[in-house]
């Protein structure tokens, strides 16, 4: 088994760690009995362990994937404490991969439909454009021109001028 420990490789190990001037002593130090009693231990743990089955592994492995994905909805799916809760989140994620397939899959097959022919209609009908136009903004008043004798004198050249 690759997971036992090797008394004399622990003790190599301890020794290359105290090589410095406070080194234990070898009365502090591990003694070998002691050593084979902590490796039997270790062992004893390693075989109370049963190993993973092949789904416990893969269901690890999927729930570790999911954990640390970046697509939304499959974290909160993986991380959910409950069946009931990773199933409103399984059926979530899957409604909207419904929906974006779909959307998707009509915008592409409008794209590839590659139409060219463009049909416009406007509804506006030709207006004859009137012969006269009637201002309404029109700043002077007649009633008051005709009160200053220098605007109504203006006015009488302009109408005898021919224009008017």
């Amino acid at each position: 088994n690759s997971e036992m420990v090797n008394p004399a490789a622990l003790k190599k190990k301890g020794d290359s760690l105290d090589n410095d001037s406070d080194a234990l002593s070898d009365t502090d130090s591990i003694n070998e009995k002691e050593m084979n009693n902590i490796v039997k231990d270790v062992e004893k743990e390693g075989e109370n362990k049963q190993p993973d089955s092949r789904w416990a592994k893969m269901k690890n492995s999927i729930r570790e994937w999911g954990e640390t994905s970046s697509c939304h909805g499959i974290p909160h799916m993986a991380a959910a404490s409950s069946l009931f809760a990773t199933v409103v989140w399984s059926i979530i994620l899957a409604l909207c991969a419904i929906g974006f397939i779909y959307l998707f899959s009509d915008t592409l097959r409008q794209y590839l439909k590659f139409d060219k022919i463009v049909k416009l209609n406007l509804g506006l009908e030709s207006t004859n454009f009137p012969s006269v136009t009637f201002c309404n903004i029109n700043p002077y008043k007649l009633s008051k021109i005709k009160d200053v004798p220098e605007l109504e004198a203006l006015l009488e050249v302009y109408k005898n001028s021919g224009d008017g």
